[in-house]
């Protein structure tokens, strides 16, 4: 099995991927039985717990991003055809596969970060000495907006900021014209100042500070340096807005509650604080808070997971504590400042993140957006770094010739990821667009009366 090495010679991780790439032929699968014979009988139904940054079924159907999907429906009714008939080999059927781009890819600029938070996700792989080649990854961002890519989030696997190409990115993909959202951990707030000027009203900064006090923000993230203070990050974002007013900035709350862990470690609890972060985000000129449920990792799949057991003591009481807090934090709201509940929480407190956890086969999301990481392509933010999630090597989209490889890649990965299996644990965001492009591959007659709804100019995926 191949492994990835850091520069020092370190196996960081053994790859064991679910499809073996190096062969061409689907049939020499140990299983050749695409995962789209063995159906799932599914409603498709729009889930009125989204919000609206996560529609991406609304989203797909935007007139800039609609024939891209209408080509991938046809393609995969095409296959399936001819799988169906005995008439074609999986190759047989690259041969026929839309030239394209990912519409959206989270970039993990860096492993590098300056925190040590307790509740980090991505812990086994910070810091580790692995990077990218500057120039090929301009190269590779250049050749994907050239074959479709329309946002970037430049987010985690490390602080994107400590990458000291972090400026260089954001305006090479602004010059392209590139949505940018940017989630950081405030620490480095001159390279946000930095770029300020080029953003504009559909990119976004995210700053993740889960915390309404000093002592919980210091407990759970544990800066390297003793200036980085809660209120010292807050302190930059009226400088930042007076630079440019346009783009939005929010901050991040990820509720932790007691009994969660991760890393074998019991995590800071912040509940009881999310009023007070609501009063410091609007003091600071935020223009809004988001509140989210804590995340930890699976331990069968290493997918990332919303952090409760319904069997946990005191959960009742806890969703009360919350849905109190979110309440009396949306009394805060005005023009300028709102207060978010994300997808995962109102799933969570609603009883219903279970109805989110029954996937198709297939996951065909995973064809319109990826992770870009200096250990590799993935196929999902949930899976990143997670070694059957694999779809190329860093630079894999570095060339041309790249970009289309890897983009078949992704095609038999859908063949060979298992989504119902791999993903039953997770309450998927993605869940209501892939039963809804599994319905138009099922019934590719709706592909006629399929609108486009209107451009949202979001496409963030």
């Amino acid at each position: 099995m191949e492994k990835i090495h850091t520069e020092s010679g370190e196996v960081l991780m053994t790859l064991s991927p679910l499809i073996d790439f190096t062969k061409h032929n689907f049939e020499e699968k140990q299983d050749s039985t695409p995962l789209h014979v063995k159906t799932v009988s599914h409603e498709v139904v729009k889930q009125t717990e989204l919000s609206p940054i996560h529609d991406f079924m609304g989203k797909l159907r935007q007139p800039e991003v609609l024939g891209k999907l209408k080509e991938y429906v046809e393609w995969q009714v095409q296959w399936r055809e001819g799988y169906a008939n005995n008439s074609m080999t999986l190759d047989e059927a690259l041969e026929m596969a839309p030239i394209s781009a990912p519409i959206s890819i989270n970039l993990d600029a860096t492993t590098v970060c300056n925190y040590k938070c307790d509740h980090c996700v991505d812990m086994d792989i910070l810091n580790k000495n692995i990077h990218y080649e500057h120039e090929k990854l301009k190269n590779s961002l250049t050749y994907l907006a050239e074959k479709g890519l329309r946002s970037v989030i430049i987010i985690g696997g490390g602080e994107p900021t400590a990458y000291k190409g972090f400026e260089d990115i954001v305006r090479h993909l602004k010059s392209m014209g590139i949505q940018i959202g940017v989630v950081t951990n405030g620490s480095l707030m001159k390279k946000v100042e930095a770029v300020a000027e080029v953003l504009d009203e559909r990119d976004w900064v995210r700053l993740s500070l889960d915390s309404g006090t000093n002592e919980t923000f210091r407990a759970m993230h544990k800066p390297g340096s003793k200036k980085v203070t809660l209120e010292w990050i807050c302190s930059h974002i009226p400088h930042i807005k007076k630079v440019n007013p346009k783009f939005k900035i929010g901050f991040s709350f990820i509720i932790v509650w007691k009994d969660c862990e991760t890393n074998d470690t019991k995590i800071i609890e912040n509940v009881d604080e999310m009023l007070a972060a609501a009063k410091m985000a609007k003091d600071h000129q935020f223009d809004y808070i988001s509140f989210k449920p804590f995340l930890t990792r699976a331990e069968a799949n290493n997918a990332e997971v919303i952090g409760i057991d319904k069997e946990q003591e005191h959960v009742e009481s806890i969703m009360k504590k919350i849905r109190a807090s979110v309440t009396e934090s949306m009394q805060l709201e005005d023009d300028n400042f709102a207060v978010i509940e994300s997808t995962n929480l109102r799933v969570l407190e609603n009883g219903t993140y279970m109805n989110y956890t029954e996937q198709p086969h297939n996951c065909h999301m995973q064809y319109f957006r990826q992770v870009l990481s200096p250990l590799g392509v993935f196929n999902c933010p949930v899976y990143r770094h997670v070694p059957q999630a694999l779809l190329g090597e860093k630079h894999a989209y570095d060339t041309q010739a790249g970009v289309i490889e890897t983009q078949k890649n992704t095609l038999r990965l859908i063949e060979a990821f298992d989504a119902t299996e791999e993903c039953k644990d997770v309450t998927c965001l993605y869940n209501h667009a892939n039963w809804f492009i599994e319905d138009l591959i099922n019934h590719p007659e709706k592909l006629d009366s399929l609108d486009s709804s209107f451009d949202r100019g979001d496409f963030f995926l």
